[in-house]
């Protein structure tokens, strides 16, 4: 991140001197991306969608741990049978067949259970990664236009700054744009 923002100023420090030997006006604004974020209608709505993701595949997963548990439970059930002194020769070799099985199958399951645990995980990391992606081009597209709009030839991150002066920052209208759709602010016509 520090190495894309020094890369930013040193080209728009670049930039600036021939520009301006060309005789055009370098105009620039800043905007808080962070800020523009977290206060973007569809990013709570993706967290949203998210969290009911993540609580999903929790429940299911801890279903599963409960069936593994269970499964650990009849191991060592089958373990005790196995150190009963009174059973006859015939017998426990029965019993010792039947918990290697089991203990095969349980070792398989806990080793298949892992694997899909860090699938789920990968999954929900890849969701995640696409719907912030998504929401960031949303952004730039609406910090890009209002650039346009207003004339800017440089925005920059406020956050990126050490001091820049108030009005040149463009989140809030960043933000009113973004924001012109959000379903949660839509008032509904009266009824008659």
């Amino acid at each position: 991140m520090q190495k894309t923002l020094i890369a930013l100023l040193l080209a728009t420090a670049i930039l600036m001197p021939a520009r301006a030997s060309a005789g055009v006006e370098q105009k620039m604004a800043t905007v808080n991306v962070e800020k523009t974020l977290k206060d973007y209608w569809r990013t709570a709505v993706e967290e949203k969608r998210l969290k009911k993701a993540v609580e999903d595949v929790e429940k299911r997963i801890a279903g599963e741990n409960e069936k593994q548990t269970e499964r650990l439970t009849e191991l060592q059930n089958m373990q005790k049978v196995l150190q009963n002194p009174n059973l006859n020769q015939a017998a426990h070799a029965r019993h010792r067949q039947q918990f290697e099985v089991k203990k095969k199958a349980f070792e398989q399951n806990a080793t298949t259970l892992n694997n899909w645990k860090a699938s789920q995980n990968k999954d929900l990391s890849e969701k995640q990664r696409k719907a912030y992606a998504k929401i960031r081009e949303e952004i730039q597209a609406v910090i890009s236009a209002q650039a346009k709009k207003n004339g800017f030839t440089v925005v920059i991150d406020s956050k990126a700054l050490l001091f820049s002066d108030a009005t040149l920052d463009i989140t809030n209208q960043v933000l009113a744009q973004l924001n012109v759709n959000d379903p949660g602010k839509v008032v509904a016509p009266k009824k008659k």
